[in-house]
């Protein structure tokens, strides 16, 4: 049996007919805080329904701790936490009637520490969830999926409504989950400063396609952007591959290279360049370039 956490393997959605996603392989290990990052429609949602047994695969095999995800008992299921975008919980109950009703249907419910959240987030126990606003609705949900003590937790844009100062104690808090027991994070956002920030691996979906999945610090290695300056005007063809975005004004080019290597700086090198530096990217910098339409590279 797999001791992984998640397996995707060939794993092939359609929709009407669409090719959402296409042959998706997946491996993410216990003790792991993985991004998955994909623009509006990339997948990423339908990925964590499949997960979770809320969507049929088409066509490929979904594995959570070692199981097949549509067969894992209602016990297994509870090793799993999760937390939807938009927040959805019992309008007319009380905060602490909640909290009683979760606590009954969890194994592993752990009260200090949902205490412990409680007090962070400054929620009333006595108000219903419906007075709550966005960001207190979104502060309880957390706290709920994280006292369960999951060994997995999904969380589907998970800080969608908190303000700065919440998302960042929700962020100190899921490193602190983490860090108990080698539990593993699935973490979907579109607030990529708060992926970087939190994340040591990264999965970019793009057209059906995971053209990204490797570690966050791997991944700012092998993708370079660069400001490269020629004594005339910018040469038509580089016979570089994997070129991901080229700009060219004059004499000066802006390059955006994936897996970059030293046979490639060589190849460049042969061109004889006046100066070429590099400009530092952030996650969302790389995000975007790996994300355009045009794009047929894999990293």
């Amino acid at each position: 049996m797999s001791n992984e956490a998640i397996v995707l393997s060939n794993l092939v959605k359609y929709y009407d007919g669409r090719c959402v996603l296409d042959g998706i392989d997946l491996v993410i290990p216990p003790g792991c805080i993985y991004g998955l990052l994909g623009r509006n429609g990339a997948g990423k949602t339908t990925i964590i329904r499949m997960l979770l047994g809320l969507e049929p695969v088409t066509r490929g095999a979904v594995k959570l701790l070692g199981k097949e995800a549509a067969w894992l008992t209602a016990e297994e299921r509870g090793r799993i936490g999760y937390v939807a975008e938009g927040h959805h919980l019992i309008q007319g109950y009380k905060v602490s009637k909640l909290a009683d009703l979760c606590r009954s249907l969890s194994r592993r419910w752990d009260g200090e520490f949902f205490d412990k959240l409680m007090q962070t987030f400054r929620l009333p126990l006595n108000r219903k969830v419906r007075q709550l606003s966005t960001g207190m609705r979104a502060q309880l949900n957390l706290a709920l999926a994280m006292a369960s003590q999951p060994e997995l937790l999904i969380l589907d844009d998970p800080t969608l409504g908190l303000d700065t100062i919440a998302r960042r104690q929700f962020l100190e808090l899921a490193i602190e989950l983490i860090g108990q027991d080698g539990r593993t994070i699935l973490f979907s956002s579109h607030i990529l400063s708060d992926v970087e920030r939190i994340a040591d691996r990264i999965g970019i979906l793009a057209a059906g396609r995971l053209v990204v999945d490797c570690g966050l610090e791997e991944l700012k290695g092998r993708v370079k952007k660069l400001r490269v300056i020629f004594p005339e005007t910018a040469p038509a063809n580089l016979y570089l591959t994997e070129i991901i975005n080229r700009q060219d004004s004059g004499r000066e080019m802006i390059l955006t290279v994936a897996n970059w290597n030293e046979q490639k700086r060589a190849i460049l090198e042969t061109f004889h360049p006046e100066s070429c530096t590099e400009i530092p990217m952030t996650l969302e910098d790389i995000f975007i370039e790996c994300t355009q339409p045009i794009q047929e590279v894999t990293i």
